[in-house]
């Protein structure tokens, strides 16, 4: 803090993404990390690794639209019917003692759905907590529960 003005570094391995409530301060502090270090200003973010800011009266607002549509589709999902809910609570899914349904592809698109959890969708949480138990032996119920949340994440894709 700097007077009544704040900076605010984030860092990650090396990309940096300076906040202030003062441009002079980020300026600044710009300056005086240059002169040790080699560095490259790419001017107002828009992207930051991977995630898209976009300023609003109130703040910023984190956004992975740009992801999930290549994401639904890169696994077929992107010319579907889109549903409002992510998930059926009327289905019970149950460990299958059968053989496996496309086992390794269940968890590529878990994996890519718990990236989106992780950064910007707080809000799938839960059914993809319940989805990602099933990872090690996915059945069809189990698929058919995964495509319905594809079609909410299509409905939801903003």
């Amino acid at each position: 803090m700097i007077g009544s003005d704040y900076l605010i570094i984030c860092l990650y391995v090396d990309d940096m993404l300076f906040f202030s409530t003062n441009l002079s301060v980020i300026n600044a502090a710009k300056r005086l990390l240059s002169s040790p270090f080699k560095m490259k200003d790419l001017g107002e973010a828009s992207v930051i690794l991977g995630i898209k800011l976009r300023k609003t009266k109130s703040g910023f607002s984190l956004y992975q639209s740009h992801y999930i549509e290549k994401m639904l589709k890169m696994f077929k999902s992107f010319d579907v019917v889109p549903v409002r809910t992510p998930y059926d609570s009327g289905i019970h899914l149950k460990k299958n003692r059968g053989p496996s349904v496309s086992q390794v592809e269940y968890v590529k698109i878990i994996g890519s759905l718990m990236f989106i959890m992780n950064y910007t969708r707080p809000n799938i949480t839960h059914v993809i907590s319940r989805l990602s138990r099933y990872t090690h032996n996915p059945a069809k119920e189990h698929w058919d529960a995964l495509h319905c949340f594809l079609r909410y994440l299509r409905c939801t894709i903003d």
